[in-house]
C-alpha cells in the first residue's frame, strides 16, 4: 500500500457502490451492517431492525427527527412493528400498497403516546426514540422500499430501520460516509418526484398528514368506499 496514491487511499475508505442484485447487499444486511438504498426523493440508510444497539448506531450516523422510520417488504412484516393493526389499516394497505405511501402507526406494545394530549390540546407529532429501539417508540413511520428488487430484498433481509438522507444519488452518499460506518451504497439511479404520502393511522378514520405522490383524494375515496361496502353488506336482508 506504500505505492498507493493518497487520493486512492481516501477513495478506498469510502463504501463501494454496487447493484441492487449484488450478493454483497444481502450479506451486509445479514451481518447487521448499515447500507444506503435509493428511495423516491433521495437516499436513506438502512439496517435490519430488531437490535437496539445496531439501530442506535444508525441514528448516530444521521438524525431522524420525524422517525423512527421502518421499511417492510410485505404487510405481514408491518404487523411485527406495530400494536395498532386494525381492519381499517388492512383495507388502506390492500388498496394502496405497494405504492408511494407511508403509514404513521402505534409502536409495538404502545397503548398510545406517553403523556398523550388531553382533549383540546395539540396532538403529538412523530418523534425519534433516543434509544433507537422500536418497542420503546410510541409510534413509527412505516413504508415500503421503492421497486420490486428492493422490496424482495427487504422481505428476505428485513424489516429495516431506516433514516432518510438529503443526498439524491449514489456518489454523493458514498462520499459522505466511511466504509467502516456504511458497508455499501446500492446504485438505484436518481429517483425524482414527490415523497410518499404520509397517513396517520393512530386515529380512526385515518387522515392524511402529508400529501405526496399518492393524492389525498384517492386515499379518502378508498376509505369511504370501504365504509360504504361494509354498511351495504350489513344492511342487505338475508335470503333463504
Amino acid at each position: 500500500m506504500g505505492d498507493m496514491d493518497p487520493g486512492d487511499v481516501a477513495e478506498a475508505a469510502r463504501p463501494p457502490i454496487v447493484a441492487v442484485g449484488a450478493a454483497a447487499v444481502a450479506e451486509a444486511l445479514a451481518a447487521d451492517r448499515i447500507i444506503a438504498v435509493p428511495a423516491v426523493g433521495g437516499y436513506c440508510l438502512a439496517v435490519r431492525a430488531g437490535s437496539p444497539e445496531v439501530e442506535a448506531q444508525l441514528v448516530d450516523l444521521a438524525a431522524d427527527p420525524e422517525g423512527p422510520h421502518y421499511a417492510v417488504g410485505s404487510t405481514d412484516a408491518l404487523r411485527s412493528l406495530s400494536s395498532g393493526w386494525t381492519d381499517e389499516v388492512g383495507r388502506l394497505l390492500d388498496r394502496c400498497w405497494p405504492g408511494p405511501l407511508e403509514v404513521f402507526l402505534p409502536g409495538v406494545d404502545a397503548g398510545g403516546p406517553e403523556g398523550a394530549a388531553a382533549d383540546g390540546e395539540p396532538e403529538r407529532e412523530p418523534t425519534a426514540d433516543p434509544a433507537g429501539a422500536p418497542w420503546r417508540a410510541w409510534a413509527v413511520v412505516v413504508g415500503m422500499p421503492d421497486g420490486r428488487a428492493l422490496r424482495r430484498l427487504c422481505r428476505e433481509q428485513g424489516p429495516w430501520r431506516t433514516v432518510p438522507l438529503s443526498f439524491a444519488d449514489a456518489p454523493q452518499v458514498a462520499q459522505a460516509f466511511d466504509a467502516d460506518a456504511v458497508a455499501l451504497v446500492v446504485d438505484g439511479g436518481r429517483r425524482e418526484g414527490p415523497p410518499p404520502t404520509l397517513v396517520d393511522a393512530t386515529v380512526s378514520p385515518v387522515r392524511v398528514l402529508r400529501e405526496g405522490a399518492l393524492p389525498a383524494t384517492f386515499i379518502e375515496g378508498t376509505m369511504l368506499m370501504s365504509t360504504r361496502r361494509r354498511w351495504f353488506s350489513r344492511s342487505r336482508p338475508a335470503h333463504g
